[in-house]
């Protein structure tokens, strides 16, 4: 469940509101003990949240620990993310980003979260989904890959909407038509189609 509500995207995902549940269930965590300093939420079950950039994130992490979060893709298609994260140590830090469906779990992303100087510095680590995401109710897992990383939030940008908003069988006029990736087409191209700013699907 949610924790609050379910997550738009086109958004962000704050790093503490991972899913109700419990531990093995919406998040992982190796011990059971709270490290941290933030007395946000009651359920998180030894799930380590410090008070940090003006609010609160996820820290004293450890590789393969995990949290899951509920979303709605409103847009679908390709994405970039801002992460804003943490890390005192002078080693790398970073986490995965996964889309989870049942059982299977697919990487979709990898956050590389290099020394911030301090704990207490958070900076935006940028980077891009390797695969699109698809419009509708779904959940996104971040999973340590390295310790030495405090999550605040990740920010979800759409760069292209794949989103068919017509469906022609013809062209009532000759007009020029790009394809997704921008290219001129002609009137024999069937697919995704960019004509007068509106993304069709020419049959």
């Amino acid at each position: 469940l949610p924790y609050k509500t379910v997550i738009a995207i086109p958004g962000i995902i704050q790093a503490e509101n991972f899913d109700k549940g419990g531990e093995g269930f919406t998040f992982h965590d190796k011990d059971a003990n709270d490290e941290g300093d933030a007395n946000y939420r009651t359920d998180n079950e030894g799930l380590d949240l410090v008070k940090g950039n003006n609010g609160t994130a996820i820290g004293y992490t450890s590789k393969d620990e995990w949290t899951e979060y509920s979303v709605n893709v409103t847009e679908p298609g390709e994405y970039s993310f801002e992460a804003t994260c943490s890390n005192g140590s002078s080693s790398n830090g970073g986490f995965k980003i996964s889309l989870v469906k049942g059982s299977t779990v697919t990487q979709i992303g990898t956050v590389k979260v290099t020394s911030t100087g301090g704990w207490d510095t958070y900076k935006v680590m940028k980077g891009t989904l390797t695969k699109n995401l698809a419009e509708g109710q779904q959940i996104l897992r971040f999973t340590i890959t390295d310790g030495n990383c405090n999550i605040d939030k990740v920010k979800f940008i759409c760069t292209l909407n794949t989103g068919i908003e017509t469906v022609v069988t013809a062209e009532p006029k000759r007009v020029v038509t790009y394809n997704l990736q921008g290219q001129k087409v002609d009137e024999n191209y069937k697919g995704i189609i960019i004509q007068n700013g509106r993304k069709i699907l020419k049959l």
